[in-house]
């Protein structure tokens, strides 16, 4: 089914995806983001929905060394953060990828007891890889396309320590 919710000027992006909407606002646009912020408020109250606006994020994408940068007025009534969550991926305002690595890293411990659980009850070899594969693996995997580009040398180095440990 398709959805009748659509930005206000073709400059602008809108991608849904289940219960997310992420609403995508250039630097140079004829609509700006409040208008179209507006927009989507107005057909999700025309349409018996209500935004839950503690998840609702504004983040606004910066190259990493630019001279000159005006942040531009936050959203009302929106938290303006420089790191996301979005279907999965921890993205970063300055286009890095620190976070959502530390995040998958962070994850270890936990998974590596889940298998310590495991080979104590055990499971065989065969099983247990089977289980990094599901648990570990898939999540770095998972999107790589589009965020791997953004890798840094020490990320890279940080997840191989992480792989053959």
């Amino acid at each position: 089914m398709k959805s009748d919710l659509s930005t206000l000027s073709a400059l602008n992006d809108i991608f849904k995806y289940a219960d997310d909407t992420t609403l995508l606002v250039p630097q140079h646009t004829d609509t700006e983001l409040q208008q179209e912020f507006n927009h989507v408020r107005s057909w999700a109250s025309n349409n018996c929905l209500i935004l839950n606006l503690s998840k609702t994020k504004e983040m606004v994408f910066k190259q990493p060394r630019v001279r000159c940068f005006h942040m531009p007025a936050a959203l009302d009534d929106v938290e303006q953060t420089d790191c996301c969550k979005l279907l999965g991926v921890m993205f970063q305002s300055n286009f890095k990828m620190d976070s959502h690595v530390n995040y998958l890293l962070s994850q270890r411990a936990q998974r590596m007891y889940i298998l310590k659980l495991l080979r104590h009850q055990g499971v065989s070899s065969d099983k247990i890889i089977t289980v990094v594969y599901a648990l570990i693996l898939s999540r770095i995997m998972y999107a790589l396309p589009a965020w791997g580009g953004f890798f840094s040398a020490a990320l890279i180095d940080k997840i191989n320590a992480f792989l053959s440990a």
